[in-house]
């Protein structure tokens, strides 16, 4: 098939009912379509939904609130049509918990423990918005390497419930020093949207100070 009936095309992108007179105008006013055709070129696929999200911000209901005021118009969609999530907990939870840490200028976060595949979710997710070091919980590592970890870190996370053994968990936890304890973060939550949840709501990205 080298064509696609231009209603098709726009349910793929989440739009549907009064949305999609909308979204012909915007594309007849383009010059992608006209208002005779039914069917579009599947080669302007990425060229009808670059054009449409130069109008319309589409946003699951959970992502309401992540839209931005520049003047295009909010367009709820399905979660798996939504620009910021694309239908994801695990990126919309990293995606606030992001925005919290920034907020509050934590911008460097150690994270202990963890499976390989959790930190390499984890580090994809953050992409580069936040500093981090991931610190594999099963080897073997010094009291020095992990003051140097602390001593970097805005924010210390050690993640309980993973694959962590005791002996690394316990030169992050097991500190005298109350700037270390303050920017420590302990969780038995599993799971990368949990565990940014939990990052989110600390009290040192929440800005609770005690």
């Amino acid at each position: 098939m080298t064509d696609i009936a231009i209603t098709e095309l726009l349910a793929t992108l989440g739009l549907s009912g009064g949305v999609v007179t909308r979204a012909r105008g915007i594309l007849e006013d383009a010059g992608v379509t006209n208002a005779r055709k039914q069917r579009i070129s599947l080669t302007k696929a990425e060229l009808v939904e670059a054009t449409l999200d130069e109008r319309l911000q589409r946003v699951c209901h959970s992502c309401r609130t992540r839209a931005v005021a520049d003047g295009r118009e909010v367009v709820q969609v399905p979660p798996a049509a939504c620009r910021v999530c694309r239908g994801s907990a695990n990126r919309r939870a990293v995606r606030e918990m992001v925005e919290a840490c920034r907020r509050s200028n934590v911008l460097r976060l150690v994270v202990v423990g963890g499976s390989p595949t959790t930190r390499c979710q984890f580090d994809e997710l953050v992409n580069d918005r936040l500093e981090l070091r991931l610190v594999d919980g099963t080897a073997s590592t010094s009291g020095r390497a992990a003051q140097r970890d602390i001593d970097w870190a805005d924010l210390v996370v050690v993640l309980g419930s993973t694959q962590l053994a005791h002996k690394v968990s316990t030169l992050y936890t097991d500190t005298g020093d109350p700037v270390a304890r303050h920017k420590l973060v302990t969780t038995s939550r599993r799971g990368i949207e949990a565990i940014a949840d939990e990052i989110a709501r600390s009290d040192v990205v929440a800005g609770v100070r005690s």
